[in-house]
């Protein structure tokens, strides 16, 4: 059925649809039907704030992730699905509408984009490495808790504590009280070291 949509639909410069048989969509056999009432009038365009009801139908580990404690705000309809998604297609992974997840997440966490002088190396490619894009159990939608998240990638504090105790306290220590710009910083630290502390 798509086929016979975009005999006309390409043709049209109202819509953007000349990726649709690279996406990941047409890939599995979504058909425009699927999404769209073809009958139902001249305007079938599906509205922003609809679009998360609609995709929920077949993204059900999504829909579960979007009911975490940390989330973007879909429910609250403050974040479309179309805003980071293109359902028609596109060539880059998972129908993001930019060339990478972290252009798709700086539009709006432009804060985070830098560049800084002191640079968080596994930052810089990719928001994904530490951050879940729909919704997590950990705050800031964090793939797992501080200190615990850096440890996969940071060996821990070396420590002169003697005791049991002290030695506990200083490994499970979240990371972010001390480091606190854990995306990067323009500033130096103490140390003259950059080691994201300001």
């Amino acid at each position: 059925l798509s086929l016979l949509c975009l005999q006309c639909h390409t043709k049209n410069a109202t819509f953007n649809l000349h990726d649709w048989n690279a996406g990941e969509h047409a890939n599995n056999d979504v058909s425009c039907s699927d999404c769209h009432k073809l009958h139902s009038g001249a305007d079938l365009i599906v509205s922003p704030s609809d679009t998360a009801d609609m995709c929920f139908r077949c993204h059900q580990k999504v829909k579960a992730e979007f009911m975490m404690p940390s989330r973007h705000p879909v429910a609250e309809k403050k974040v479309f699905c179309t805003d980071c998604h293109d359902p028609h297609g596109t060539v880059n992974d998972n129908l993001l509408r930019d060339d990478s997840p972290k252009e798709a997440c700086t539009k709006c966490h432009s804060e985070k984009e830098g560049p800084f002088i002191y640079e968080h190396a596994d930052l810089t490619e990719d928001c994904t490495n530490c951050h879940r894009p729909h919704g997590s159990a950990n705050n800031h939608l964090l793939k797992a808790r501080p200190p615990f998240l850096c440890l996969q990638c940071h060996a821990g504090h070396q420590t002169s504590a003697t005791s049991t105790e002290e030695r506990k306290a200083a490994f499970y220590t979240n990371c972010t009280d001390c480091h606190s710009q854990t995306h990067g910083t323009d500033l130096p630290s103490k140390s003259g070291k950059g080691m994201f502390t300001k």
